[in-house]
């Protein structure tokens, strides 16, 4: 079966997953022969675009390029989704993956993550991190180490990384959960600091700011939220398509210049196989669940 005509992509997630598929746009649909037709489906932290794809007819017209969350995550912290991230959908193959840290203000007392784990346990409640909403791979994170550690790091939801930032400067919080990528900015002009790393990808290892604690190092048993991209379809997608389309998406993610850019930008490409993509999310989806039971986390209506 061949694929003609114009793909049309639903991205529920505009700013962390269109920056990476729009680099790797051209080799794909040179790759392919045709275009790309990006097609934003944004709301509901990603469900509606999720919905979407999960509905839409397997013929390859219509894919998904998504981040993680409302994949493995959402599902795992809602008590209910429009759709069931295992039966609904045909992976193709991981894209790209950031680095996640901790960071705080340039006069946080701390300068690491044991030092900062330390203090939360002897003043139970006077420190906080912020994430980028509830029902985030980041609240799993935050609920994750509070638990294993046995501290009570209060959690600040905000809506994105955007007001964060403002809240850190101001001390409203004492840390923000983000992306290396967004807080490289910040690292670099002295305005704050990385108290740890999330994950530990041995991928990424070379892009880690020098000196900087990794989490499960400190916390043995910890393991990061799932935080990667990736392109999928709708259930039942002919063998042939999906093997099309991860040819094309590989190529793309194996060009020297695009990994070398990524790298730069705190991203690193991962690409793997439908089977190998199929087993991580169901991997990382009972992962979610297990940290949502065990931290006692509420379940979102």
């Amino acid at each position: 079966i061949s694929v003609t005509g114009v793909q049309t992509y639903a991205l529920p997630i505009s700013g962390g997953v269109d920056i990476p598929i729009r680099v790797l746009m051209p080799t794909i649909q040179q790759e392919l022969g045709q275009p790309w037709v990006i097609e934003y489906r944004p709301g509901a932290s990603g469900l509606i675009g999720m919905e979407a794809v999960a509905r839409a007819q397997p013929d390859g017209y219509t894919l998904l390029a998504t981040a993680s969350n409302p994949w493995v995550v959402l599902p795992a912290m809602r008590a209910r989704t429009p759709y069931d991230p295992i039966k609904d959908f045909t992976p193709i193959t991981n894209t790209t993956e950031g680095v996640n840290v901790i960071i705080a203000g340039s006069s946080f007392p701390m300068n690491n993550f044991r030092d900062t784990i330390d203090y939360a346990k002897k003043n139970p409640g006077k420190l906080s991190w912020a994430t980028s909403g509830l029902g985030s791979f980041w609240h799993l994170d935050a609920e994750n180490m509070n638990r294993l550690a046995g501290t009570q790091v209060l959690h600040v939801p905000f809506q994105g990384f955007g007001p964060m930032i403002p809240a850190l400067y101001s001390g409203q919080v004492s840390m923000n959960l983000i992306t290396l990528q967004t807080a490289k900015p910040l690292l670099d002009s002295g305005k704050a600091k990385v108290i740890a790393v999330l994950n530990s990808n041995g991928k990424a290892k070379n892009m880690y700011p020098p000196g900087a604690q990794i989490v499960s190092d400190v916390l043995p048993g910890f393991e990061s939220g799932a935080s990667w991209n990736g392109v999928g379809g709708p259930a039942n997608l002919p063998r042939p398509i999906v093997l099309r389309q991860v040819a094309a998406i590989h190529k793309a993610l194996n060009q020297k210049d695009l990994q070398e850019r990524f790298n730069k930008e705190g991203a690193f490409t991962n690409p793997n196989g439908p089977e190998e993509f199929a087993a991580r999310i169901a991997s990382d989806l009972a992962n979610s669940r297990a940290i949502v039971k065990a931290a006692n986390i509420a379940l979102l209506e």
